[in-house]
């Protein structure tokens, strides 16, 4: 009988936030045949997937930040510039690369799986090198610009799995076109997401009054995830629905905290109070979905794929999304959901009041979306391509 396959999944963020990435790493470690490949995984930081992971029976690390060097003068940081980015070159590259190749040594790890981007974690990429174990990374980032350490890193990679065309064709874009190159489009395990809390329990809990249309986000609340979009569309939406309400889902990092009182400021200068609701971040951000009338995604920037897409039309709700980026490969504009210019307000209003005054074809896109994933976003395809691109790797 062959030996288990010792794999290393390493989460690179490291500002606290627990957003797709987490997910779609949990998904395919768990997913993972067992017969075949033994999982570990590592976290900078603690996060609730930690318990999770360990209570699924999953050797579960977590290593801590590596430490940022700064004068405590401040005037030094300027004055000592080369001795303070020595100082740094050491305590974020040189002494983990050191402690990882130990770590890696002692678990008997046979492939790196970093996830995130080739823009970080070059202290687990160099010492799987230094080790000659095989390294890949999930490319789950549309970066316009790499570093020459990412660069000559990343080329060096056994592979690089991009979620999307979108990134594939940005990083071409960027310099660092590399044959290692595969395109593996998410999937989601239908499975795993099982309603926790009804409708009407959320109602009762947000104090949204029964029969009141509801619409959302579901993402971190950052400048990037759009959200400004949708609560600066809603003082022409309550005009025709009074009632309306936005959930907005998502954590909020401490660098974001002047993007989230400029959306306080919209929302109380337009008296959106009571139609605006902030609910946080949510362990099982499915129950919202099937809450709202129809789900949207509004990031500005070009999203790498947007996992939220495909939650979305697991509950067969109808949605809307921007152009840009991985949900242009999703959705089907006018049939599975709407794709919309990102950051127009007018758009957004105007393609919301679309579904909700009309609920027959809402059902209907919900419906279509629905057909969409299970035909071609299903967790299956994407855990098979990727175990593929594994046994390729570890064969060489």
């Amino acid at each position: 009988m062959a030996t288990k396959k010792r794999v290393f999944f390493f989460e690179g963020n490291r500002d606290g936030t627990v957003g797709g990435s987490y997910f779609l790493m949990y998904d395919l470690v768990l997913g993972l045949d067992k017969g075949k490949f033994e999982p570990v995984v590592g976290f900078y930081n603690d996060n609730f997937l930690v318990e999770k992971l360990r209570s699924a029976g999953v050797k579960t690390v977590v290593f801590g930040s590596p430490p940022v060097f700064e004068f405590k003068r401040r005037f030094l940081n300027s004055l000592l510039m080369p001795v303070k980015k020595l100082a740094n070159f050491y305590h974020q590259l040189v002494a983990p690369t050191i402690r990882f190749r130990r770590f890696l040594i002692a678990e008997k790890i046979d492939l790196v799986n970093a996830n995130n981007s080739i823009r970080s974690n070059h202290p687990w990429m160099i010492a799987a090198k230094l080790l000659r174990i095989p390294c890949i990374t999930h490319e789950m980032g549309i970066n316009e610009s790499f570093t020459g350490m990412a660069k000559y890193l990343g080329k060096r990679l056994d592979a690089i799995i991009c979620l999307s065309y979108a990134i594939h064709d940005t990083m071409q874009d960027a310099g660092a076109g590399f044959a290692n190159r595969h395109v593996v489009h998410c999937g989601i395990d239908l499975d795993r997401y099982q309603i926790v809390e009804s409708p009407d329990e959320l109602r009762r809990k947000f104090a949204i009054p029964e029969g009141a249309p509801i619409i959302g986000v579901v993402g971190n609340v950052k400048p990037w995830k759009g959200q400004k979009t949708i609560v600066s569309a809603m003082p022409t939406l309550v005009k025709k629905y009074p009632n309306l309400r936005c959930i907005l889902v998502g954590d909020m990092p401490d660098y974001a905290r002047q993007y989230h009182e400029e959306l306080r400021g919209i929302i109380k200068s337009n008296q959106l109070d009571d139609n605006v609701i902030f609910a946080g971040f949510q362990k099982n951000s499915i129950d919202f979905m099937n809450l709202m009338d129809l789900v949207v995604h509004t990031s500005v920037d070009p999203e790498p794929f947007g996992i939220v897409t495909l939650e979305a039309m697991s509950v067969k709700k109808p949605l809307i999304s921007t152009t840009i980026g991985g949900p242009a490969e999703v959705v089907k504009s006018g049939k599975s959901g709407y794709l919309i210019p990102p950051g127009d307000p007018n758009v957004l209003a105007d393609t919301v009041d679309l579904l909700l005054s009309d609920k027959k074809h809402a059902e209907e896109i919900g419906e279509a979306g629905f057909e969409n994933l299970v035909s071609n976003f299903t967790f299956e395809k994407s855990l098979k391509k990727t175990m593929k691109i594994y046994d390729e790797v570890l064969s060489k």
